[in-house]
């Protein structure tokens, strides 16, 4: 969409996230989940955002760093108890991540996270920085919506999702299936005037973040349907799937070092 930035979904929903969606997904299983899979090492979550998910990470004890392009949505993070003591890199993480010496044991992308980089190329260059921040052996943990079936040519809808006297709330999108993408604007109208809150997403098959994966040097280690282990099959609407990082063969070099990519 015209006009957007990375910062534009987190700038326009930073003042209603956690009203909105802050129990959009089980973030218990997500802990736990993340927990497990970390060891004990350092966590990055791409588009950590109010903190919905790091601040119960930090809370489990887990060494918890974050990437965001909203400065809104991290003032957020930072008012809550704790927050302003979770490193926040700003930015867009299709162009920079934070790195730890040794390299972080989970990146996370929860619920959908991923989609909201604009376009494949863009996914492309983050999850080359996904691989390159992670240590060997760890793991890349993508939460996302498993596509439906596309519509012939770009399509439309416009849904009401509140109704009230005094407040109507419009969820305005266009489907375009030729570049996998979804523009849309939640439109909160109410007799002080219109509000827009405008979004765009860039989706993937679990086949396409597969190659995407594999072109960076991920291997897919596992499939869930959910955070809970649920199995994934052929009508799954969600899938949680989990990437690792192959450790070095005895005797062979780790790979490309960490330390030697910073920030751009």
């Amino acid at each position: 969409m015209e006009g957007l930035h990375p910062a534009s979904y987190g700038e326009a929903f930073a003042d209603v996230y956690d009203d909105w969606y802050g129990d959009v997904s089980d973030v218990a299983a997500t802990v736990e989940a993340v927990v497990e899979l970390a060891g004990g090492a350092p966590v990055l979550e791409l588009g950590i955002g109010t903190g919905r998910l790091a601040l119960p990470l930090v809370a489990s004890g887990l060494e918890v760093h974050g990437v965001d392009a909203s400065p809104a949505m991290v003032a957020r993070l930072r008012a809550k108890p704790g927050g302003a003591a979770i490193p926040v890199l700003i930015g867009d993480f299709s162009e920079t991540v934070p790195e730890v010496p040794g390299g972080f044991g989970v990146v996370l992308a929860a619920y959908n996270t991923l989609f909201n980089l604009p376009s494949a190329e863009a996914q492309r260059r983050c999850l080359g920085h996904v691989a390159r921040c992670l240590r060997p052996g760890g793991s890349f943990v993508v939460e996302a919506f498993v596509p439906g079936p596309e519509p012939e040519g770009v399509s439309g809808a416009v849904t009401p999702s509140v109704i009230e006297p005094d407040r109507v709330v419009l969820q305005v999108t266009r489907r375009d299936p030729a570049s996998q993408t979804v523009d849309g604007s939640v439109v909160s109208i109410t007799a002080a005037g219109i509000r827009l809150r405008p979004w765009h997403i860039r989706y993937a098959s679990p086949a396409q973040l597969d190659d995407l994966a594999g072109a960076a040097g991920l291997t897919l280690l596992r499939r869930h349907r959910g955070w809970r282990g649920e199995a994934f099959g052929p009508h799954s609407s969600h899938h949680v799937s989990v990437y690792t990082r192959p450790a070095a063969p005895a005797g062979k070099g780790a790979g490309p070092s960490v330390g030697g990519h910073g920030a751009r």
